[in-house]
């Protein structure tokens, strides 16, 4: 007779090794899972419908060890968290959160959000600006009236349990036909996660379906777009970026809606580089001080004269004149603050590149980094800055390359500094 050697729980698994814990609130017990200390940046994670935390168990222990105290929490009536008493809005969904999170003993929190997750925390954050200190779209769904209306009426039928369990076929043919790529052990989870739910999965969609997302009033937080290349949102990404122009959008190639389990340590990777880029104490009366600073290098440059002068560093290894570009001539040696402003941001963003390159284990091949910067007038009589960095790489391929340039710019101090600020465009070409 054979003995079973016992193993380690699946990815996928519902338990996962994360610490688990209840909250008891008015409407029922809230699940939640977690991992890292508490003495680090609060990030708050809140998973698509009809799914559950499990999704994130995979990066949790990732996320942790960039030193991120990370709570994914089951949404009311999801996972293991018990059913909402009616069905709820999302602006219910949201005033539940910040219960959640005042539960929990948090303050100022990092937000992300997947689909329905990510409407929730949108809405949440439009409540309490004053504690969110960045937000994590790992893709929302900005329906347009139309497809929201369609969505309403058709998106999700429910089931009708089956003296023989058809009902569990249905589920999966559902789960299947939206993400035909997934593991047969995440369709499983997948399909307990329906079940744990009931017949009448669809309640955080009517919700969603019935809610117009004020993304305007969200202006100004700093945000980051993560999700897999292949995930089901991916399509709506000219709509999300125009209404959130000055946040990056990291696309993680290889990986789907569940690219947390796909890809653990890149999805762990890019979220933590954002969390840590706006992680600040809180200042006086409530708001956001300066972010931890411990200084690197510091340099040092005398200007005499303006735009006309010299520009001399305390090392010496930086001399020259300074000239107007409206009046260079041919012959002159001069430069102006454009040029030396385009000098560092190409090289802080080449070092950021490589940086990139080390965490996704990708080799790039050369690289070169134009930098571009304009001075221009602005309607107001005064005078604003653009830029334009071009990267190429022609041994990387170009998918590659474009996920690499997104996540620099998470890591770069330039990008970083003028993010809202400044116009930037990025132009990637990398090898076929």
């Amino acid at each position: 007779m054979s003995t079973a050697t016992p193993t380690a729980p699946h990815a996928t698994h519902l338990r996962g090794t994360s610490r688990r814990g209840y909250l008891e609130l008015p409407w029922g017990q809230v699940h939640y899972r977690r991992s890292g200390e508490g003495d680090g940046p609060a990030l708050v994670v809140v998973h698509q419908s009809p799914l559950s935390s499990a999704t994130y168990e995979p990066a949790m222990a990732a996320l942790a060890a960039h030193g991120l105290n990370t709570v994914a929490l089951d949404i009311p009536g999801f996972g293991m968290s018990d059913a909402t008493p009616e069905q709820w809005s999302i602006p219910e969904y949201a005033t539940a959160l910040w219960r959640i999170v005042d539960e929990l003993g948090l303050d100022q929190v990092h937000f992300l959000g997947q689909h329905t997750g990510a409407i929730i925390c949108a809405e949440a954050t439009r409540r309490r600006r004053d504690r969110v200190l960045s937000l994590i779209f790992q893709g929302i769904p900005l329906y347009d009236d139309e497809e929201r209306a369609e969505k309403a009426a058709h998106y999700a039928p429910g089931y009708t349990p089956a003296p023989d369990g058809a009902h569990l076929k249905v589920v999966w043919d559902r789960i299947r036909g939206l993400y035909p790529g997934i593991s047969a052990e995440s369709c499983s989870r997948q399909v307990a996660e329906y079940l744990s739910v009931g017949p009448d999965y669809g309640v955080a969609y009517r919700a969603v379906f019935a809610h117009r997302p004020d993304t305007a009033a969200l202006k100004g937080v700093p945000t980051l777009l993560l999700h897999g290349g292949d995930d089901v949102l991916d399509r709506m990404n000219d709509v999300v970026t125009a209404a959130f122009p000055d946040a990056p959008l990291v696309r993680i190639e290889g990986g789907g809606d569940f690219v947390a389990e796909e890809r653990p340590q890149e999805f762990a990777d890019a979220v933590a580089a954002h969390v840590l880029a706006h992680t600040s104490a809180a200042g006086p009366a409530g708001a956001p001080a300066e972010p931890g600073f411990t200084p690197v290098h510091t340099a040092v440059v005398d200007v005499t004269g303006g735009r006309s002068g010299r520009a001399r560093s305390r090392t010496g290894a930086l001399d020259i004149g300074l000239t107007r570009p409206a009046r260079r001539q041919d012959g002159d040696g001069g430069t102006d603050p454009e040029e030396l402003f385009a000098a560092g941001y190409a090289a802080c963003f080449g070092g950021a590149l490589g940086v990139a390159g080390r965490r996704r284990g990708v080799t790039t091949g050369p690289v070169t980094v134009t930098a571009s910067v304009t001075l221009g007038a602005v309607p107001d009589g005064t005078y604003a800055i653009a830029a334009r960095l071009s990267v190429g790489a022609p041994e990387c391929p170009q998918r590659t390359l474009e996920d690499l340039v997104a996540l620099a710019h998470t890591i770069c101090p330039y990008s970083r500094a003028v993010r809202g600020n400044i116009e930037v465009t990025t132009e990637v070409t990398g090898g076929s």
